[in-house]
């Protein structure tokens, strides 16, 4: 019965021991502006807000903007920009029924590296798109590789390029993102020579061997040129524009005012008479100049979080005089908002998941127990995390009654308890019943 009863008892405590060392010890104004574009993008670059964005992570065609990846891998792959290129006939072929923008270059024809850039970026030209890439791939099939994985280099995972000038012709195999297309534009403008094309409104270039004429070479983003009312903006600068019959109208632009800079990408917009004056107006540009003036004229940054607001309230556990904990912001934040926001258009919204409705002492001031979100509306404008307001000492006697309670609430212990309960039970009536047996044993017998 012994050997029983320790077989048994020495089973408990192995699946107690078993058991109970496993027991655990950032703001788009969506809803403020409204756009004709398809797809519209607006970054202020200072702080790599999004301020506004509709479509931005929809694939569409890119049309000229791909010459922004045929331009930087031209300029990173050419050590001597006055090297003389000779335009092959393969590389110009086929434009013209193509309805393609060139500045017409003759087979034969020899350019320096420099003017091909130049027609490349300011008119937009497709033959200088094809002939730069022939010059500086081996072969066009072999830039569009170098193009792609330029992109991939640069984290876009939605861009796919199939020539070097953006010509569509309806095939959809070619496609980008804004988002992708803001990466490649961010890199691309912190090469000098990138960013001074940009910024050329007229350019000549000389007359040549095969063509006897100066080509003025203008600038395709209107929004440059003082001469169109309707476009023009004196704080834009750059970038690229694009047009196919699958892209529609692009524009990628950059623009600065009162100490705010911004990147506005604006893809697949339409072309027709706004105004009822017999001429249409392409809306890119018009979307462009009215997001512009938008977040000019409504957007500052201000402060949105001090380190004295108190967000939320966690529950303490562990302490004799403390039962919670005010949580607070862990630093001052500001954030680009709408002008005249008031405190009381900010709210402050803990993030659930991310902070605990319980906390255990002894906590520092100044830790970090969870986050949460700054919101104008419904737009989240910042992320912050929250730390405690306070120092709270813990006690050793209430965190080992606390692990003892729930210890004894596990569901593993409550069967531990109910075996234990049980076998003291059998051991008692097998005590009781030896009892019983010895007692017969010791009664006397009576002499018949």
């Amino acid at each position: 019965m012994k050997k029983i009863f320790s077989v048994l008892i020495s089973g408990i405590l192995i699946l107690s021991s078993f058991f109970m060392c496993r027991i655990p010890s950032s703001a788009s104004f969506n809803s403020l502006l409204e756009t004709e574009a398809d797809v519209v993008m607006l970054v202020n670059t200072d702080t790599g807000d999004v301020i506004f964005d509709k479509n931005a992570s929809k694939r569409t065609a890119p049309a000229s903007l791909a010459k922004i990846v045929t331009c930087m891998l031209v300029l990173e792959n050419c050590t001597d920009f006055n090297a003389v290129v000779t335009a092959k006939r393969e590389c110009i072929d086929g434009l013209y029924q193509l309805n393609a923008a060139t500045v017409g270059i003759l087979a034969g024809e020899q350019l320096t590296v420099d003017e091909l850039l130049h027609c490349l970026m300011i008119p937009s030209a497709a033959d200088a798109a094809n002939i730069l890439a022939d010059y500086i791939g081996g072969s066009m099939e072999n830039f569009v590789s170098m193009m792609n994985d330029f992109v991939k280099k640069l984290g876009c995972e939605n861009t796919n390029f199939i020539n070097p000038s953006g010509l569509d012709n309806g095939d959809k195999n070619m496609y980008t993102t804004a988002q992708d297309l803001y990466k490649i534009t961010s890199y691309a403008l912190k090469n000098p020579k990138f960013k001074e094309l940009c910024s050329i409104l007229r350019y000549q270039i000389e007359p040549t061997e095969k063509y006897p004429h100066i080509r003025y070479l203008n600038n395709t983003n209107k929004m440059l040129n003082p001469a169109y009312k309707d476009y023009y903006s004196p704080n834009v600068f750059g970038v690229k524009t694009g047009t196919t019959g699958l892209a529609g109208h692009c524009v990628i632009t950059t623009a600065s005012k009162n100490g705010y800079n911004y990147m506005l990408l604006v893809l697949n917009a339409p072309q027709y008479d706004i105004d009822g004056d017999g001429v249409e107006e392409n809306v890119a540009f018009t979307d462009s100049k009215k997001i512009y003036e938008w977040a000019f004229n409504n957007i500052v940054l201000t402060k949105v979080t001090s380190t004295t607001d108190i967000v939320t309230v966690v529950d303490v556990k562990y302490n004799w005089k403390t039962d919670h904990l005010a949580l607070v912001p862990e630093k001052e934040l500001s954030a680009l908002v709408p002008t005249g926001t008031q405190t009381g258009s900010l709210q402050i919204r803990p993030i659930e998941s991310e902070t605990p409705k319980t906390v255990s002492a002894p906590i520092k001031k100044g830790d970090v127990i969870g986050k949460a979100d700054v919101l104008y509306g419904d737009d989240i404008v910042a992320t912050v995390n929250l730390v405690a307001s306070e120092n709270i000492s813990g006690s050793v006697i209430l965190r080992i009654t606390g692990f003892l309670g729930f210890l004894f609430h596990t569901t593993v212990m409550k069967i531990l308890l109910c075996l234990a309960i049980t076998l003291l039970i059998i051991y008692i009536l097998l005590i009781v019943r030896r009892n019983r047996i010895r007692a017969k044993k010791r009664k006397p017998r009576r002499i018949k």
